[in-house]
């Protein structure tokens, strides 16, 4: 028996019978992740840094310049992730990471404060996105959470909960920033 080899979204076309490109899906799940965050991070009037080493386990960095109670600036670093699978549940997103990804996200000692952002897309490629006249919807949500100072593991593995009322929005995004700025945790 001969196994497949070939991406089974390769074969992808459009309604009107234009296939879609080649980029494997984890690039797409990233650059969608990255245009869903830009589109946040613009309408909160803030800038998105995108690293181009992931070395520290961060994808990018949103700032914010305004007057906190503590800094006239705000920082935070994001590991963000995207899947269409099923693993938003009653109390919030099921996520698992490597420990190396949980370490250094826990990680209390670094300077800029950090969250771990996953966004949930539809498992059919042509429904994360659709244009209407009235504007451009991008499918579905993003729910965050800060484990810094969590607990270490002694697993290969660790499974985090991202609460549902964590909806990474331009107004959570903001407290995250402001708490931040007052001196807080995100």
């Amino acid at each position: 028996m001969v196994l497949s080899t070939q991406d089974p979204w390769d074969e992808l076309r459009t309604s009107q019978g234009a296939p879609y490109g080649t980029m494997h899906m984890t690039h797409c799940k990233e650059q969608f992740s990255l245009a869903f965050v830009h589109a946040i991070t613009a309408a909160a009037r803030c800038k998105l840094s995108d690293l181009k080493v992931d070395d520290e386990r961060i994808d990018f960095t949103v700032r914010q310049v305004a007057n906190h109670r503590v800094y006239s600036s705000a920082v935070v670093d994001v590991q963000m992730k995207c899947t269409e699978q099923e693993v938003l549940k009653d109390d919030g997103v099921h996520w698992r990471l490597s420990r190396d990804h949980y370490d250094a996200l826990r990680d209390p000692h670094t300077y800029n404060r950090k969250i771990l952002a996953v966004l949930l897309v539809p498992s059919r490629l042509g429904d994360w996105l659709e244009m209407r006249d009235e504007g451009m919807l991008l499918r579905r949500s993003a729910y965050w959470t800060c484990l810094e100072g969590d607990d270490p593991v002694e697993t290969d593995s660790k499974t985090v909960v991202l609460p549902r009322e964590r909806v990474f929005t331009v107004e959570q995004l903001l407290a995250i920033l402001q708490r931040i700025g007052d001196g807080g945790a995100p």
